[in-house]
């Protein structure tokens, strides 16, 4: 899993067409912004891949008004891949996931969100991460 001293890491797997972030900690909205921009710079990466935006571990998100736009145009410039979103566990949080997916939705990017990392992979038709992924996580 690709790793920085900020709160994220990601994984992708091109034969699956899939990648795999995870956050933790408290995330600010330019922590989301870099995953995104990271992700897509990445040379394993192709437009329309499916994402999963794996956010159980996050404390909390902060996100202000002025972040919103910049991840909403990241996102939507990913492409027509389904992106997946697991809200964090924090109570309370789950409002800046739902907010954050209905701006990605309005922005033309197919993004859910889901309780469990389960729910969200079955989202996307799978049972489990490639084990490709457990290698590098």
């Amino acid at each position: 899993m690709s790793d920085s001293p900020d709160h994220f890491g990601y994984a992708i797997h091109p034969d699956e067409a899939l990648v795999y972030t995870r956050m933790w900690g408290v995330v600010t909205g330019a922590d989301m912004l870099r995953l995104a921009q990271a992700v897509h710079a990445d040379a394993r990466w192709e437009q329309g891949f499916n994402a999963i935006w794996d956010c159980t571990d996050v404390r909390a998100h902060v996100v202000a008004p002025e972040d919103v736009d910049p991840i909403v145009r990241e996102a939507a410039a990913s492409g027509n891949g389904r992106d997946v979103l697991v809200q964090s566990r924090s109570e309370g949080d789950g409002a800046i996931s739902q907010m954050i997916a209905a701006f990605c939705r309005r922005g033309g990017k197919a993004m859910t969100v889901h309780g469990s990392l389960a729910d969200a992979l079955a989202a996307l038709g799978r049972e489990a991460l490639p084990e490709a992924f457990a290698e590098k996580m």
